[in-house]
């Protein structure tokens, strides 16, 4: 089932008496209409659509929806020129440069569960002749520091406490009323501020106002740091818990690091992420799991774990994961000590191995000596020796070719007396023919 909202409706109907009453022009005031409610039927997709509408052409448009996301979940949005949307987490973040006096946004939703939820129009800004407007209140947020027309806005002029978040800076206003908190003043920034104090928790909220006035939602508010986060309250189990910001003292887990947790298309919740240690680097490990530090109604603040993507919330034992850690970091020290005692057991060997193929290789080289003295050795020696007969053909033709000696002597006397020829003697020397003279048949001859 559908409803229409159209805003405001009297007063629209109060400018048209006067307008007939008075006979001056008079201009409707902007305004937005769209569905609230929706029927979501599990496993289905539905959609929604606003409708702006202003007196004048409008250069921008923005429009912020709020919705269950335990009910429905963000698929896709459209409308109007140069459109941009995003959202997530119960958040919708639509935007366009309608430049007329009109413009439709369009959203669809993938239903998570059979039943009729509610669609929120948290904020509506659209700019006209460079001003900005806020079609809810009918009111121009231009100005820094612009009051949200409440009738119980704080008195303090211009002067209002701000702070930046993601680069937009946000302007203290009236809290309005909250269940279980109490309206209080208190000092912010030099500033007498108005404030939300729980009843029985030491917790303040405060409300603040982005400075065009297209961010307006509730905050947690540290006055020992001065800082604030977004008010989140979510159930763990039967525990009602409120993010906070953590304590300077908080004991953090080992192996978790600081994050900013992206809550919505809008703001970050101080996380932390658990880690693996890889030497000497930190890897994030892959679920989408974080801690963040709460307060349940009993007022014990401790650390919850929170599945992005399930959007569940449950205590953190730290406990059983410091003892899981210990069991883990023994683990780890044995390995380290097995490893130091393999390397140096390798380096023993690495260190053993060269000595001995350092003596190798001495022991190779003075044998390649010893070898190369005994073969020149041997070769010195093998001249030394005579050269055999056989072999020594030079000689042989010498010897050969040598003349014939002649024997002298007298036969007669001594047959003996006679002188051999003066050459070496050879296999062949008794082939020579010696040639013998008769010196007595000379002297006759003469």
């Amino acid at each position: 089932m559908k409803n229409r909202m159209h805003i405001p409706k009297k007063a629209g109907r109060l400018l048209f008496v006067l307008l007939l009453l008075f006979g001056s022009k008079v201009y409707a005031a902007p305004s937005i209409e769209g569905d609230t409610e929706l029927t979501a039927v599990s496993g289905q997709v539905v959609s929604a659509e606003y409708t702006v509408r202003s007196d004048e052409d409008m250069e921008s448009a923005e429009l912020t929806l709020s919705y269950d996301k335990d009910v429905l979940t963000y698929m896709s949005g459209s409308g109007g020129n140069n459109f941009s949307g995003s959202g997530g987490n119960g958040t919708v973040q639509l935007s366009s440069k309608p430049g007329e006096q009109s413009t439709t946004f369009a959203v669809k939703f993938k239903c998570k569960s059979d039943q009729v939820t509610a669609v929120e129009i948290t904020s509506c800004v659209i700019t006209v002749k460079g001003e900005e407007v806020d079609v809810l209140k009918g009111e121009d947020n231009s100005g820094e520091g612009a009051g949200d027309g409440s009738e119980d806005e704080e008195d303090t002029g211009d002067r209002r406490a701000s702070w930046v978040i993601d680069e937009r800076t946000f302007y203290l206003h009236n809290p309005g009323a909250m269940a279980d908190f109490d309206a209080e003043r208190m000092n912010i920034q030099g500033i007498d501020s108005n404030v939300l104090k729980h009843k029985w928790l030491d917790l303040y909220v405060i409300r603040l106002y982005s400075d065009n006035g297209s961010y307006r939602d509730h905050f947690v508010y540290n006055p020992d740091t001065g800082n604030v986060i977004p008010f989140v309250e979510m159930k763990s189990g039967s525990d009602d818990v409120i993010f906070i910001e953590p304590d300077a003292k908080a004991h953090i887990p080992v192996r978790y690091v600081s994050v900013d947790l992206g809550w919505g298309a809008k703001y970050t919740l101080p996380a932390y992420k658990h880690v693996i240690i890889d030497g000497i680097d930190e890897i994030f490990d892959d679920t989408n799991r974080y801690l963040i530090y709460g307060i349940n109604q009993d007022g014990e603040k401790a650390w919850y774990s929170y599945d992005y993507d399930k959007g569940s919330l449950q205590l953190f034992d730290d406990v059983a994961y410091q003892g899981e850690q210990n069991y883990i970091e023994e683990l780890e020290t044995n390995v380290a000590g097995q490893k130091a005692e393999a390397e140096h057991l390798l380096n023993r060997y690495n260190t053993n191995m060269g000595r001995r193929l350092t003596i190798i290789m001495v022991m190779t080289i003075l044998i390649v000596v010893l070898m190369n003295v005994v073969v020149l050795m041997y070769l010195r020696m093998r001249r030394m020796q005579p050269v055999p007969e056989e072999e020594d053909d030079d000689e042989e033709e010498k010897t050969s070719q040598a003349p014939a000696a002649y024997v002298t002597g007298s036969l007669e006397e001594d047959e003996t007396d006679f002188n051999e020829p003066d050459f070496e003697k050879t296999e062949e020397a008794d082939e020579i023919e010696l040639e013998i003279i008769d010196l007595d048949d000379m002297e006759d001859d003469e």
